[in-house]
């Protein structure tokens, strides 16, 4: 988790928008040098690409998170929506 952190403020994504981050997203997705070579893995992409790509994503996340809790409306952090079921 603490790498993950460093890797976040390292690509320095946290004052980005979700327009910023997505073409960012779009540009390393892109790029030939982080595509693994046809039937070398199950990867898609190298193993730095994915922490980029991983990283891109959990800033996506945080930047909706903020969103809604400045509306009002925060996610709860357990993940309960609220949703009523009919299970017994």
């Amino acid at each position: 988790l603490e790498f993950r952190r460093v890797l976040f403020r390292s690509m320095k994504l946290a004052g980005k928008t979700n327009a910023e981050l997505m073409e960012l997203r779009r540009q390393i997705e892109q790029a030939p040098e982080n595509k693994m070579p046809p039937g070398t893995s199950i990867w898609i992409y190298t193993a730095a690409a994915r922490k980029k790509l991983d990283a891109i994503d959990r800033a996506i996340t945080h930047n909706m998170a903020e969103k809604r809790k400045a509306e009002g409306n925060p996610v709860p952090p357990d993940g309960y929506s609220g949703r009523q079921t009919n299970r017994p």
